[in-house]
């Protein structure tokens, strides 16, 4: 009989040290699951956010893209009103100098 009390008095223990260790690891796990929500929260809103900047610098890449090609357009009618106004300017000279030659003739008329 001895040997079955023993029996008794070292399962006992062992079966409240597993209740213990198990109620702790359950603490821990839950822990560990909470902890792992949080993370997979983070990270949701995260790519969240990568997605709004990604949608925003492609948004912009657009913008920049119009700008460059309005830039281009603005490049090519400048440098035909520069060519239109190296024209008039070279008119502007004839028309002087043909006006001087007038007033020359003009004067050398007046002088007959």
């Amino acid at each position: 009989m001895k040997k079955k009390k023993k029996r008794i008095l070292k399962s006992k223990p062992q079966k409240k040290l597993d209740k213990k260790g198990g109620g702790m690891l359950k603490e821990a796990l839950a822990d560990i699951n909470k902890e792992i929500s949080s993370l997979n929260k983070q990270k949701r809103e995260l790519n969240s956010k990568i997605k709004d900047v990604d949608f925003s610098m492609n948004n912009s890449r657009e913008v920049e893209k119009k700008l460059q090609q309005r830039i281009a357009r603005l490049l090519e009618k400048e440098a035909e009103l520069k060519e239109k106004k190296k024209m008039i300017s070279q008119r502007q000279d004839t028309l002087t100098d043909k006006l001087s030659k007038v007033q020359k003739i003009k004067f050398e008329l007046g002088e007959i």
